[in-house]
């Protein structure tokens, strides 16, 4: 387990949203103990400023104040890397962003690798209202070959999510001919045996912004396919694309315009606006 030193976490960045009518954040923790040959995120290697929750719970407010005036935000989405690593870190950053900051909603976005039912009931005591699972496949030899860890632990955390009545959902990269339609049905005849209500969606591969192009993006038809597939199964299924916001750069295609501010440790900025023809970095 990669563990930070001294109440640490590496940040290299967080995130307003500038275009939803309710001020949103995402704070983004360094450092993975997955290794996902696709990954898009360049949060998965230890980078940024060493910072306490205190520090960064600082840097929240400034960043807020700077953007919304006295406005409070409304949701924060805890994302990364993996945020998990240092489970203390985790627990007292979702206290105070309820408590100091007053953010009303916090969702954790994990690979679920380190959530065990104990530290679920902790993080939800804590204050965390909903978590975004990635379950990256159901077969154990594609999981262990994409991200270099098993993927018993995950599953088991899919239970364990469910049990808390957390709002929780899962989601999972359609790649062509390694986590293809038929991966996808598995996990959603897995999730099913938990319950058929749990909210599933289908993510598009990017290649663009993958560090390995393990394949290519699919097709529409085939992220319906997948859709469809897993319909048979779960009553809340989704697909499109990840989250624009935590690309690594602009490279992506976005149907609807939207607009973040990347506020790095320094306070430098980085306005990204996603429309239709693509990217606009200021």
């Amino acid at each position: 387990m990669m563990k930070t030193a001294n109440g640490f976490r590496y940040v290299p960045f967080i995130t307003l949203s500038l275009s939803e009518p309710e001020p949103r954040i995402w704070i983004t923790l360094s450092g993975c103990n997955f290794k996902c040959k696709g990954c898009f995120s360049i949060a998965r290697d230890t980078i940024g400023e060493p910072m306490t929750v205190d520090g960064l719970i600082h840097w929240v407010k400034k960043s807020s104040r700077a953007y919304n005036g006295n406005t409070l935000l409304q949701d924060a989405v805890i994302t990364g890397g993996e945020p998990t690593l240092d489970k203390d870190f985790l627990l007292d950053l979702v206290l105070n962003l309820k408590r100091s900051v007053g953010v009303k909603h916090i969702t954790l976005s994990t690979n679920g690798y380190l959530l065990d039912k104990e530290y679920v009931m902790e993080l939800k005591d804590a204050g965390l209202d909903g978590v975004k699972l990635d379950i990256k496949a159901y077969n154990e030899s594609i999981h262990q070959w994409y991200t270099s860890m098993s993927n018993r632990s995950v599953l088991k955390a899919a239970r364990y999510l469910w049990e808390s009545k957390l709002d929780f959902r899962v989601e999972t990269v359609l790649m062509p001919e390694i986590v293809d339609v038929e991966e996808i049905e598995r996990i959603a005849s897995f999730l099913a045996q938990i319950d058929p209500g749990i909210k599933y969606k289908v993510i598009k591969f990017a290649p663009g912004e993958a560090r390995e192009k393990v394949t290519r993006r699919p097709s529409d038809n085939e992220i319906q396919l997948a859709v469809n597939s897993a319909s048979k199964y779960l009553r809340n299924v989704a697909g499109g694309k990840a989250c624009v916001q935590q690309f690594a750069s602009p490279g992506s295609r976005e149907e609807e315009a939207k607009k973040w501010v990347r506020v790095y440790p320094d306070m430098k900025t980085e306005t990204i606006i996603a429309k239709p023809g693509g990217f606009e970095v200021s």
